[in-house]
Order: C-alpha cells, then sequence, then structure tokens
C-alpha cells in the first residue's frame, strides 16, 4: 500500500498467469534517442472498499472500489458477477471506505487526495465533496450513522471528520489517539464513533455531540500494543468487532453493554463482517490452515463457530464487501451471503440450504504502476507493480510483457540461481525460476496445485519490517535492506546464502533508526548502501538529521564505515560502482563520488540545484546515468567526472538495458537509445 512518498497507483479479469501485448505499441522515430512507448505490463483488477446495498430500484448489489486512474465505483449483480453501473472517482487512485447512507446514497473515501465522493440514488455521476480536512492525504474508512452523517479516518493526522448532508458541512474532530498518525477504522453505535489507530491497539470512543473522547480497555491478551494494527472495525447490536494486524488476525469482540472484551476469535481474515442474520450471527472467513480460509457463522453470545465449507484460498482472503442479497439461481432461497475477494472473484453461500460457489466476475482491470524495475539478459526489463502488484518479463524491443499476479513488488534482482523479488509487506524475499513454471499459491485463487515457483526465503514480519527495498549480490550471498513497518524507526540488513537461500545473519537497526532504501557491491565483496531517517509510516518523527551511506564486509560480517554526505539529506536513494570501482550515490539531485574505504565525498557534480525527489543510478562500464528530480537524466564519464545532460524525462524508475535506458513512468515503460 503507501510506501514513502506516497506514490500511488483488461477489461478480461486476468487469471493467475497471462500473456499479455503492452496496450500502447511502440512509437517508431526516425531519432534513436527519442521516447518510444514500451506501454503498460501490469494489469489487474484490484478490489479494497466495498459494502452490500441496493440500486435505486431496489436491486441489491456488491458495491466495490477498484483500483486505477482513476477508481472505480462499481455495482456488481450477485448473481451474474457482471457490474451494472460503473462510476469513475476522478483524480482518486482508489478507495478502502465504502458505505451506503439509508437515503441510497454511496460514499467513497478515497486515497492519494484524500476525499469524499458521493452517488446520489439513480446518479451515474459521483460527487466530489472535497477533501474533509486540509493536508489529509488518506481517508482510509467511512461509517454512516441512522441521520445520515458521515464520519470519516484520515492520515498522515489520525483525525476522524464528520460530513453533514442537509448543511452540506465537514467538521473536524482532531486527532483521536495522541502520537497516531492513522485512524485505520472506524464503527457507528449508539451515537458514539469508535476509530481505531494503525500503528499500536488503541481505540478510541468519540461523543460527536460533545467531542468527548476516551480510550476503550486494552483486551487481556493485548499486552504489549505495539506494532497491533486496530485494522477492521465494525458494530452491530451490542457488539463491537475488531480485527488486529494483517490477515490472518485475531477478531476481537468487544461488549459495548458491559464494557468488556468477551472474546477472541484467530486467524479472521477480515475485512469486514456481515451484519447479523435472523439467528444473531455474523459471517466472515476465518484461516483453518495456512492458505486456506472458510467461511464462518460466528454466535457473538455464546461464541460457537458454525463451518459452511466455502472455502477460499491464497494468502489474502479478506473480504472487500460482505453481507446479504438475494440470488437468483437454484439452491439460493431467500437471502444469501454474497461478497468479493480483492481479485474480484465473488462468493456466495446459503445458510438455509447450504449451498455455496464462487464466481469470476467481470469487473475490468486497471493499469499498475511500476513500483520496481530490473535490467535482465540484452533486450529484457523485469518490472514489479505497486498496489496490484504483479510480475512482468518486457521485451524492450516491441514491448510484449508476460504478465504474472503476484504481492506488491518493491525490488528485483537478476542472479545466477533466479530472479530473487522483493514483496510487500513483512518485506518478504521469493526467488523465481523462470526456467520452470510461474505458479504462486499464495497469490492464486484456486484450490493449490502443482510446485511454488517463487519460493519464499525470508520473511521479516517478526523484525518489525514491512518494505524490502534494496538487494545486492556478492560472494556467494544475496544481501537485502529493508524499511520498518507501523510507527516504527530502523530497517533491517540480511544475508542469505545465495545458492541454498539459507539466512546467514540478520542485522536489526543495522544503521540506527534508519531505513535502507538501496544497495550495490563491488568486485572486493564490499556492499554499499543508502538509507533515510524516516519510519514505515513516514509520518513518525525521526531521531537522526541526515540520511547515511554505509559500507560492509560481507565476508567478515562487519560494517566498515557510516558517512554523511549532506547535513540536509533525510533520504538517499540511489548508490552504484562503477567499472572502475568508484562509488557514486546522489544526494538533494546533486552526483557525488565518494571514497569506497572511507566514504569520504570526493567530488560534487552540480547537476542540480533544487531537485529533491528519489533519484536513480545506471551504469555501464565508465559511464554513469543519473536521473534527478524525478525527470532530468545526466551522463557521466567516471573516469574524468565530465558531465552532460542528456535529456528530461519524468520517471520513478531507471535502469540501463544493452544501449537503451529504460523508464517507468506511472504504469508505462519508456524506453530511449542512448548508445
Amino acid at each position: 500500500m503507501k510506501r514513502i512518498g506516497a506514490v500511488v497507483c483488461a477489461l478480461l479479469f486476468l487469471l493467475a498467469s497471462a500473456t499479455v501485448p503492452a496496450t500502447a505499441q511502440p512509437v517508431p522515430t526516425s531519432d534513436p534517442g527519442a521516447p518510444r512507448s514500451l506501454g503498460v505490463p501490469l494489469t489487474d483488477v484490484l478490489l479494497i472498499g466495498g459494502t452490500v446495498g441496493t440500486m435505486s430500484d431496489g436491486r441489491r448489489v456488491i458495491w466495490s472500489a477498484s483500483s486505477g486512474t482513476p477508481a472505480i465505483l462499481n455495482a456488481v449483480d450477485p448473481t451474474t458477477g457482471a457490474p451494472v453501473l460503473s462510476v469513475p472517482l476522478p483524480g482518486s487512485s482508489g478507495a478502502y471506505g465504502v458505505e451506503q447512507a439509508p437515503d441510497g446514497s454511496v460514499y467513497v473515501g478515497t486515497y492519494s487526495d484524500g476525499k469524499l465522493f458521493r452517488l446520489p440514488p439513480g446518479a451515474t455521476q459521483a460527487e466530489d465533496l472535497g477533501v474533509p480536512i486540509a493536508g489529509e492525504a488518506y481517508v482510509w474508512a467511512i461509517v454512516v450513522a441512522p441521520d445520515g452523517t458521515v464520519y470519516g479516518g484520515t492520515s498522515p493526522g489520525g483525525k476522524v471528520f464528520s460530513w453533514n448532508p442537509q448543511t452540506k458541512a465537514f467538521h473536524d474532530f482532531g486527532v483521536m489517539a495522541p502520537g497516531e498518525t492513522y485512524v485505520k477504522s472506524i464503527a457507528y453505535a449508539n451515537g458514539k464513533i469508535y476509530a481505531g489507530a494503525y500503528a499500536s491497539w488503541k481505540i478510541t470512543e468519540l461523543d460527536p455531540a460533545t467531542g468527548a473522547k476516551r480510550s476503550l480497555p486494552m483486551p487481556a491478551d493485548v499486552t504489549n500494543p505495539t506494532g497491533k494494527v486496530v485494522n477492521d472495525l465494525r458494530a452491530y447490536g451490542d457488539y463491537l468487532y475488531a480485527r488486529e494486524g494483517t490477515p490472518p488476525g485475531p477478531l476481537r469482540v468487544y461488549d459495548l453493554k458491559t464494557g468488556q472484551w468477551t472474546n477472541t476469535v484467530q486467524n479472521a481474515a477480515g475485512l469486514d463482517v456481515t451484519p447479523p442474520g435472523p439467528d444473531g450471527r455474523v459471517w466472515f472467513f476465518k484461516q483453518f490452515e495456512p492458505g486456506t480460509s472458510e467461511l464462518i457463522g460466528y454466535d457473538p453470545v455464546t461464541h460457537a463457530e458454525q463451518r459452511t465449507g466455502l472455502l477460499a484460498y491464497g494468502r489474502i482472503v479478506n473480504t472487500r464487501g460482505i453481507g446479504w442479497a438475494p440470488v437468483n439461481a437454484d439452491g439460493y432461497p431467500g437471502q444469501s451471503i454474497v461478497g468479493l475477494f480483492w481479485r474480484g472473484l465473488e462468493f456466495r453461500y446459503n445458510p438455509e440450504t447450504g449451498k455455496s460457489e464462487s464466481i469470476r466476475t467481470t469487473i475490468p482491470g486497471q493499469p499498475t504502476e511500476v513500483l520496481a524495475l530490473a535490467s535482465g539478459a540484452p533486450g529484457t526489463v523485469y518490472a514489479g507493480g505497486f498496489l496490484q502488484g504483479g510480475f512482468a518479463t518486457v521485451s524492450t524491443k516491441d514491448g510484449k510483457a508476460t504478465y504474472q499476479r503476484f504481492s506488491q513488488i518493491e525490488s528485483i534482482l537478476p542472479t545466477e540461481q533466479g530472479i530473487v523479488i522483493g514483496a510487500y509487506p513483512d518485506a518478504r524475499v521469493y526467488r523465481y525460476d523462470p526456467a520452470q513454471p510461474w505458479y504462486s499459491p499464495e497469490y492464486s485463487d484456486e484450490a493449490p496445485s502443482g510446485t511454488a515457483n517463487p519460493v519464499q526465503l525470508l520473511n521479516l514480519h517478526e523484525h518489525v519490517q514491512a518494505r524490502l527495498d534494496a538487494m545486492a549480490e556478492v560472494g556467494g550471498k544475496l544481501v537485502t535492506g529493508s524499511i520498518p513497518s507501523g510507527n516504527t524507526l530502523g530497517g533491517t540488513l540480511a544475508v542469505l546464502d545465495s545458492a541454498t537461500g539459507a539466512t546467514v545473519a540478520i542485522h536489526d537497526q543495522f544503521v540506527a533508526d534508519e531505513g535502507i532504501m538501496a544497495l550495490t557491491s563491488d568486485e572486493n565483496g564490499i556492499v554499499y548502501g543508502t538509507t533515510t531517517v524516516a519510519g514505515g509510516l513516514s509520518t513518525t518523527p525521526p531521531t537522526q538529521s541526515q540520511a547515511t551511506v554505509f559500507a560492509y564486509d560481507v565476508a567478515h560480517d562487519k560494517k566498515l564505515w557510516e558517512a554523511h554526505p549532506s547535513a540536509t539529506a533525510k533520504s538517499i536513494t540511489a548508490v552504484k560502482v562503477d567499472g572502475l570501482g568508484r562509488l557514486w550515490t546522489v544526494v538533494d539531485g546533486d552526483v557525488y563520488r565518494l571514497d569506497p574505504r572511507t566514504g569520504r565525498t570526493l567530488k560534487v557534480l552540480d547537476t542540480s540545484t533544487t531537485a529533491t525527489a528519489a533519484a536513480q543510478l545506471a551504469v555501464d562500464g565508465h559511464t554513469l546515468y543519473a536521473l534527478v528530480g524525478g525527470q532530468h537524466v545526466v551522463q557521466v564519464n567516471t573516469a574524468n567526472g565530465k558531465w552532460k545532460p542528456l535529456f528530461d524525462q519524468q520517471a520513478l524508475r531507471m535502469v540501463y538495458n544493452d544501449g537503451d535506458l529504460v523508464f517507468a513512468n506511472g504504469a508505462e515503460l519508456i524506453v530511449r537509445r542512448v548508445r
């Protein structure tokens, strides 16, 4: 999801592996250095926010927001799985909060732009109600009170707002929990609002009539709230349901009358529970074994669980809208439980007959922003996606892309043993053998079959790490660097055996309270890295004032030095060693040459005076290419230090491949000939 810097993110629903042509064909040009589009290599459907509700004519549908540019609010027919209405949400990339009001209005809280949208009953265009609180870029969750007032939780301020449909005015209730920068979840019950924090187990009860706030007591099994996200909240009747962490996690039940936590259901998948059925049960998915979850009914009074036999597969099976609706099919009398999973699969279950099934919806996929880019064999690059995720092998000649469904990918490193992939969350490391069929049971929604490829080598969840941003290989060892999760500070440097994948060493807080942004290596077995002072959420106050460049001796498992090239730089995002063994980085838009023995600055090339955007470096022997300020490309002769501007090309990522520079700009790949 959100990464440092807050970078946010066909007509056929993609299967677990598919070959797709680039959506934009390469543009012929007589100028070999002119930009040439390779198209969009990554396309998939991603559903996050959702609810079961009605159309203006009374038909029950599953409302669901699909991520893209822009995001789309879909109304899905639970019988056919087809969207009966699709409404763009201009300027937004996606939505976690989708709720329907008693008057039939559908409200959507979006991310990247931090807005609230309203779709009136019968309308085909959404109303942009604006940004509820200035400076809040994410609306994480919303809930609608019986009187139609909308409440929502935000970041990076950790606030709650309301929107009054009569006065059409927003109100800012302020920070819910001191020190918490996210309100990740929200619920309404008996005139009170319940707001859940992201970085620790804190639930705040807000009285919107008076503005008074109080903290709910801690559950008995939560001895240390740090790192325990209140990811989901929902209130029905006398009970508040609160689920912890990334799925699966404990779902805790709070009795609103007695003020006591009464039960915990382990391994709940989230992201929601149904309204109670006629017998008082709520329904949700629970994991009974890794990779397999099952829909269950839960009685909040007796704590009894009823299994259904409706199974869901994969690492992520949390529901994106779940509730009650009629299904016009045999075996589904009355009301059935219906909902969607993140990749557009619909599930349904009838409690009366016990019949259940899953069907593929026809919600179209959306282009995925390229977050990771790596150079492979001549004429080949590898792309990894943000949020929707996915992995693609792309030809630089014609843009032909082979797409594989996968996690959000932070980094890619081709090696002799296979292609190593750094994934979010939990700073996971995988190795993919391109000579064998791709099969990821974690990211397939079908029953497991076949041998996993890629294979997971490392998971840093227990080390409170989120993003595996950096990798390098030297001396038979794979070295990785990561960014922490939650409101924590400090990255982890891990060392793995390249041949076996076994973990050799793990160093938490390798650079005190700084996350690791980039790694590279030289022929002498030394790994060089760069850092950021920011924490996992980029809202945690840093304890360090300067980003760091460091050197690490892999064979002796020893840090050699730390250096601070700039007194002002908070993040240094690129580092490379050239063909002469010289060490280069980019600091505040300027290219620096450092002494690989000490980290001392040897030369500063004044390549930019104001650029502070994330930089990229690529090397071809004695030639260094630098992307500074996110758009200016310069060429450096590393033998003599002379440089010249080449061209402007807006991009997040840049790699060199066989005479070409390949750029990732949003969802598109662009190639420019430089040699």
